[in-house]
């Protein structure tokens, strides 16, 4: 039980922390904020980039990270991890009309949607 309690202080210091960061890069003046993140960008984007290593692909194209068990259940790479922080990336960078027209259409089969 140790083991979770230590993740669950680490894992709520964490978000504390990106809480932070995104609150001074959204209310900071521009001066403090800039300092601020000159500071701590570089370090997310070494995090990000250790992260990114350990999902390479191995020779046969599965995840190194994610490959754990038999064959059949090897996860390809990329993995869901890369894709979740790719598109994680992509849609704090978005639009609201990108994130609009990104949406999934009905399904052709169900006919055309009502306008």
């Amino acid at each position: 039980m140790g083991n979770e309690v230590l993740f669950a202080e680490l894992r709520r210091r964490f978000e504390d922390h990106l809480d932070l960061l995104a609150r001074v890069a959204a209310e900071a003046d521009a001066e403090s904020a800039l300092r601020i993140l000159r500071r701590e960008v570089p370090c997310l984007v070494a995090a990000l980039r250790e992260l990114a290593d350990e999902h390479q692909p191995d020779e046969s194209g599965s995840c190194r990270k994610c490959r754990s068990g038999p064959f059949w259940r090897r996860v390809p790479a990329p993995c869901r991890m890369l894709l979740n922080v790719h598109l994680a990336v992509g849609s704090s960078t978005a639009t609201t009309r990108d994130r609009v027209d990104w949406a999934p259409r009905r399904h052709r089969l169900k006919g055309p949607a009502a306008a």
